[in-house]
């Protein structure tokens, strides 16, 4: 089958290419399907190796009433009973059921759903896989599946732990949780809460626990709820029934009960030490008994959720230090121009963490032309970000003589080289001198800049290149002048903006050159956010600095 079949509310899907039809045989081997059903729309969406779905051939239209036309009477109801309670509830399920396929034999198969929020704006799907267990239930029996669920469940709580020690962001964090901890404990829903000036905040929540989680966002951390009482006293509660519920948190103001199909809960300090800097709750569908080696198991997931919390707190405070640090060397405004609009743009390494050396600066010099400095220090740490403050402010220093930019980076060339700092600096040096109409530039080896033409034309401002700043004593930096008649915009930027991996440096200049095409008779704001989405699109890595101005 080579091409997709469906109609607007299912859809079979058969991508062409290698590692898709690679990924159908592993289905087709494992005897498995992935499917998601968009509770909204009733949009199907299905996955699996053959033609034949576990003997229910595949063709236009949906596929899951033709499943549950296959199953057996008392199945069928209960998958009606599961879908319904999935589109009311939020509640997931799994379930074992016998169809007929078509050739009249009867296959034992089980699948296994749970609700998530997908896309953007979220849409409540319910995503499941089923898989064909005739052979497991005929030939090995209960008792060899039970050892199986239990290995398949060791490897779930090893991927959970793994992707928990991985993590170093919140939203990496909140994604293990809302993606792994159902298969390895059998939850059906979960929510994560950290204290946060005093209110609750729901970091992250999936399954049946999203609308309790909805509720609790914003409570004081005092409230008459079972997780504040958790952070409060760090301590674990394992609570069995909805009696054990009401009694622990004093009653339920809040109708959390009546917010979700669980029956008992484990409520879990995030702790470390003395502190618990945030609860996960997990419901179950049934009542819980929660036997000491499970309790145990669950605290150390618990312990390492809150650890991948605090590393991503910390590396978070070392990319607000890092932004704290950026902010103080470049400039706090632009200057206003008369006959300019500035804008001017700043994008940390992907990182986020290091302090790069790229920066701008636009000053209005004493005779009326405006300067624009752009450059980029090599390195990203504190001694790159030290070097890229004495660049500027010696571009600043030579400035104020009213010299050619040939002569102003000349100087500050001799300046840096007694200075012997051992890191390359790039820069293009330009003056702009709108009585008389000419645009005049030099460069130390720096990225060109793109000139936007009236019509949506560009062409590329590249001075002769000088070596970079500090290199060799008597360098020189000759001038390029060209005049402003008929140019609309002006685009200064450092190569993290133009490359990316597997992009050159030529390719970047054609993006850019494009992106100030698309956006010819825009405003230098909306050239600058155009520019930011193109360097986006390339998966930029490094740090990058941009200036755009618009001639009035």
């Amino acid at each position: 089958m080579d091409q997709p079949h469906g109609d607007s509310t299912g859809t079979w899907t058969d991508p062409a290419g290698e590692q898709q039809w690679q990924l159908r045989l592993a289905l087709d081997i494992a005897g498995l399907a992935a499917w998601s059903i968009d509770l909204e729309s009733g949009e199907e969406r299905w996955f699996a190796g053959s033609d034949e779905l576990f003997g229910v051939q595949l063709g236009p239209g949906p596929l899951g009433p033709r499943i549950q036309a296959a199953m057996m009477p008392q199945h069928r109801q209960e998958a009606a009973e599961n879908l319904a309670r999935a589109r009311a509830e939020g509640r997931g399920f799994t379930q074992r059921y016998q169809l007929r396929d078509s050739s009249g034999h009867q296959r034992w198969m089980q699948s296994k759903a749970q609700v998530h929020l997908i896309g953007d704006p979220p849409r409540r799907t319910l995503v499941g896989v089923t898989r064909d267990i005739t052979a497991l239930v005929k030939s090995r029996g209960e008792l060899e599946e039970r050892a199986e669920t239990e290995a398949e469940r060791a490897t779930e709580i090893q991927e959970l732990a793994g992707s928990l020690l991985a993590a170093t962001t919140v939203d990496e964090v909140a994604g293990a949780i809302a993606e792994r901890f159902f298969e390895g404990i059998d939850a059906i829903g979960a929510v994560v809460l950290v204290p946060e000036h005093g209110k609750l905040r729901a970091l992250a929540s999936s399954g049946a626990g999203v609308a309790a989680g909805r509720v609790m966002d914003g409570l004081p951390v005092t409230a008459a709820v079972p997780a504040a009482r958790v952070i409060q006293e760090n301590r674990a509660y394992y609570v069995r029934s909805h009696e054990e519920f009401l009694a622990l948190s004093g009653g339920d103001p809040h109708r959390l009960l009546s917010l979700t199909a669980a029956r008992s809960w484990a409520m879990l300090p995030l702790s470390r030490g003395d502190r618990a800097p945030g609860a996960l709750i997990l419901g179950y569908a049934r009542r819980h008994t929660f036997p000491i080696e499970e309790q145990t198991l669950l605290l150390a997931l618990a312990g390492l959720t809150g650890q991948a919390l605090e590393r991503s707190a910390l590396l978070q405070a070392r990319i607000d230090l890092a932004g704290a640090v950026q902010h103080v060397l470049l400039p706090e405004r632009l200057p206003e121009v008369a006959g300019l609009r500035l804008a001017a743009r700043y994008l940390p390494a992907r990182d986020g963490v290091t302090v790069g050396g790229d920066w701008y600066d636009v000053l209005q010099l004493p005779d009326g032309r405006c300067a624009l400095s752009i450059g980029d220090v090599e390195g990203h740490d504190v001694e790159s970000a030290a070097t890229m403050g004495q660049v500027r402010t010696a571009l600043r220093a030579f400035a104020q003589s009213g010299k050619d930019p040939g002569e102003i980076l000349a100087a500050t060339n001799t300046l840096l080289h007694s200075l012997a700092s051992p890191l390359l600096s790039t820069c293009t040096y330009t003056v702009l001198d709108l009585e008389r109409g000419e645009l005049t530039a030099a460069t130390a080896g720096h990225v060109p800049g793109v000139v936007g033409l009236a019509g949506g034309q560009t062409r590329l401002l590249a001075p002769p290149p000088g070596p970079p700043l500090g290199v060799l004593p008597d360098a020189e930096y000759p001038n390029h002048r060209q005049p402003l008649a008929g140019v609309e915009t002006l685009t200064l930027m450092t190569d993290g903006l133009l490359e990316g991996p597997g992009l050159c440096l030529d390719d970047g200049l054609d993006l850019v050159r494009a992106a100030v095409t698309r956006s010819a008779g825009r405003g230098p704001e909306q050239l600058a956010d155009a520019l930011l989405a193109a360097a986006s699109a390339v998966d930029h890595r490094d740090d990058a600095a941009l200036l755009t101005l618009r001639l009035d």
